[in-house]
């Protein structure tokens, strides 16, 4: 009987725990049922919304954390690592620090045309730490985004998203490359799982730094705003220029922009880092000094977004990060182009032209040094007949002048007599006193457009000539002036020499005083000038003024034979 007692006590125990855990398990099944963790999707593209996306996720788990702060686990510390992207054209390291790109290597361009230089990167201050589009969020109260270690949620190659989470914030920023070519996007969002509203204003960093590379030392931050391009060079942000330091006024260490930005970032000569807004009519950009003529940062941004608890808001954003290749940038669009330095409004057209010209006679005798030749004696063709007209306007002024200094002499005390008897011998003599001005005003347009042509071909670059003129980019040097330090450079003192020619063979009718001085000053202060002018621009205009000494020597001739017949 003690046995039975026993073994029903058992059998009873056994029941009892068995209705325990099963009706404990269904409980938590329906539990698990009634509120699943749920991930938030990523808002619809921006581009096709003005308005920023957002979302309103399911309860989560995040959500009941965040409205008991006692329970929340303490914060992973997560490793700081690198993920590279490669591509054929460039090479770049993503760093989850900040969730930013620290290094954007082109495969194609090198700081010097030796294969062992290092490769162009677009990430300057890289000892100084800086990172490409850290996302600060400083005005969320929680930390500086910029200098927090994400977790990097996954990665193929092509795709990468990063992720971090603070007192019911997660910060999620992914971005997606293009494998072909210079572009990638970016979508940041900000999900709001806190029980209070936040307000982000999504701003995007894109530090620059001096660099001792010839391709940076016109290093600038840039934006496009209102249709316009505004540049702050790096060497002189944050610093006083000359009249300031006569003013005595602080110089201003940022500037803000507020029209309709269509991008902002970094250029130089030849590259371009830009940035592109979801919604230029509601982006903003300061571009502020770091250190002061040594380092600054454009900062791209929108007014504050309100995000109620449980909604998340998305902005997607653009980039482009290579050559300023005119092809390329028009694709990408967002008026990158204009990145592109093709001169006024008024000239751009004529800037094109030559462009493609020159790229036509490149394909054709394969070297950009002779092209520039060729393409000299071709503007000197296509305006020889004005450059005639002017010629022979001023050999006729020049006849006259015993005349004209006759009636000077005659009527100098009466400046309006003096005036009209100088018209009426214009007009007997059939001569035009601005004959020889306005055939020279109307080349202008075309000397500026191949100026700007020459300065912004990025073809250019590293392109050598022949000899020690191995890229027609950069001022030219064949040694150095000993205990000087000074570069001595052949094409730019030819070019003066011919200036100095052009001015003793060209008929003028001004004072002894005055002709001296432009047979001199005028070209020392251009050779100095052009001392420090890439070696493309020096050849054309040493080219074309000696063109114009052999065509201003013909065409003396020729009026000298006709005068004499």
């Amino acid at each position: 009987m003690d046995r039975n007692f026993v073994l029903a006590c058992a059998l009873s125990l056994a029941v009892i725990v068995g209705w325990m855990y099963m009706t404990g398990n269904s409980n938590k099944q329906h539990q698990m049922g009634a509120n699943p963790p749920t991930q938030v999707e990523p808002a619809d593209s921006i581009a096709e919304s003005p308005q920023p996306s957002t979302t309103q996720p399911a309860p989560s788990a995040h959500v009941a954390r965040a409205e008991a702060p006692s329970e929340q686990p303490l914060r992973v510390e997560i490793a700081e690592r690198s993920i590279p992207i490669e591509t054929p054209l460039y090479s770049a390291l993503l760093t989850n620090r900040g969730a930013g790109i620290s290094s954007w290597k082109l495969k194609g361009f090198r700081e010097k045309s030796d294969l062992a230089a290092p490769q162009i990167n677009l990430v300057t201050g890289l000892d100084a730490g800086n990172i490409v589009l850290a996302t600060p969020f400083t005005e969320l109260g929680i930390g500086d985004f910029a200098n927090r270690v994400f977790e990097v949620v996954s990665e193929d190659g092509s795709t990468v998203a990063f992720e971090a989470r603070e007192n019911g914030i997660t910060l999620r920023k992914t971005f997606n490359f293009d494998p072909e070519g210079y572009s990638f996007r970016l979508l940041v969002e900000v999900l709001n799982e806190s029980m209070d509203s936040v307000a982000p204003r999504f701003q995007i960093d894109i530090p620059a730094h001096q660099h001792p590379a010839d391709d940076f030392r016109d290093q600038a931050l840039a934006a496009l705003e209102d249709g316009s391009r505004v540049a702050k060079p790096i060497q002189g942000l944050g610093g006083g220029g000359f009249f300031q330091s006569i003013t005595g006024k602080t110089p201003e260490k940022y500037q803000d922009f507020l029209g309709q930005i269509d991008w902002a970032g970094i250029q130089t000569t030849y590259f371009l880092t830009a940035i592109v807004p979801d919604n230029p009519n509601q982006a903003q950009v300061r571009m502020a000094a770091l250190e002061p003529r040594v380092s600054g940062v454009a900062q791209l941004s929108f007014d504050e977004t309100v995000i109620p608890p449980g909604r998340s808001v998305a902005r997607e954003f653009r980039g482009y990060m290579g050559p300023k290749e005119m092809e390329r940038l028009e694709a990408f669009g967002g008026g990158t182009f204009h990145a592109i330095d093709l001169g006024w409004s008024w000239v751009e057209p004529l800037t094109r032209i030559f462009s493609l010209i020159l790229k036509m006679l490149y394909s054709v005798v394969g070297n950009y040094g002779v092209a520039i030749i060729i393409l000299t004696i071709l503007v000197r063709v296509v305006t020889a007949p004005l450059t005639v007209k002017q010629m022979r306007s001023m050999e006729r002024m020049r006849a006259l002048s015993p005349k004209l200094k006759e009636i000077q002499a005659e009527f100098a005390g009466d400046r309006q007599k003096q005036s009209e008897k100088q018209m009426a011998l214009y007009k007997s003599e059939g001569v035009n006193p601005l004959g020889g001005c306005l055939p020279m005003l109307l080349q202008f347009p075309v000397f500026i457009g191949l100026f700007y042509a020459l300065r912004s071909t990025i073809q250019l670059r590293q392109a050598p000539f022949f000899g020690w003129i191995d890229d027609l980019s950069v001022p030219e040097s064949l040694f150095e002036i000993p205990g000087l330090g000074v570069p001595f450079r052949v094409l730019p003192l030819i070019m003066g020499a011919s200036m100095v020619l052009q001015q003793r063979i060209t008929p003028t009718q001004a004072d002894p005083a005055q002709a001296k001085m432009m047979m001199t000053v005028m070209p020392i202060m251009m050779t100095v000038i052009f001392y420090q002018f890439p070696s493309g621009l020096v050849l054309y205009w040493m080219v074309s003024n000696i063109l114009a000494i052999s065509h201003q020597l013909w065409i003396g001739r020729g009026l000298r034979a006709q005068k004499a017949s």
